[in-house]
């Protein structure tokens, strides 16, 4: 596999920023509140620290953990988007962006002759991904 840098960088800063504001949401006094976004975000920091390294490596793997990637870095997503500060849009932002690093990997994935023929249907996390699912709709 041929892997592209922005993936990559995409990978590495969805990492980065996820784990920055869950060390952010671990020292407020609101603890509390942040919780569960302090477990999804360090979630979604080791996933796609991880899937960045299979990515790099050219590993046959890539793909399935890129398709477990879409879902955490979705949930992740979905969690910071109730809170307003800059970082949690950042958060929010990347985590989109990732969503479509994930599933720029899949698509490089091999497909047997069987998956050629028969493709599968549009993840709704493409859509989400990219902000048009509202559009779509209407």
């Amino acid at each position: 596999m041929i892997w592209k840098k922005n993936i990559y960088d995409s990978l590495t800063s969805c990492a980065a920023l996820c784990n920055e504001f869950a060390t952010e949401c671990s020292n407020s006094e609101e603890l509390e509140t942040y919780y569960r976004s302090i477990f999804l975000n360090l979630d979604c920091a080791d996933m796609c620290r991880n899937l960045a390294m299979l990515y790099v490596r050219g590993s046959e793997n890539a793909y399935l953990l890129a398709k477990a990637c879409i879902e955490v870095c979705e949930k992740c997503a979905e969690e910071v988007s109730q809170f307003t500060s800059d970082r949690s849009k950042q958060v929010y932002a990347i985590c989109q962006q990732t969503i479509c690093s994930c599933v720029g990997i899949i698509d490089m994935a091999p497909r047997t002759e069987h998956e050629s023929r028969n493709p599968s249907v549009t993840p709704a996390s493409l859509f989400y991904g990219i902000d048009v699912r509202d559009t779509l709709i209407n």
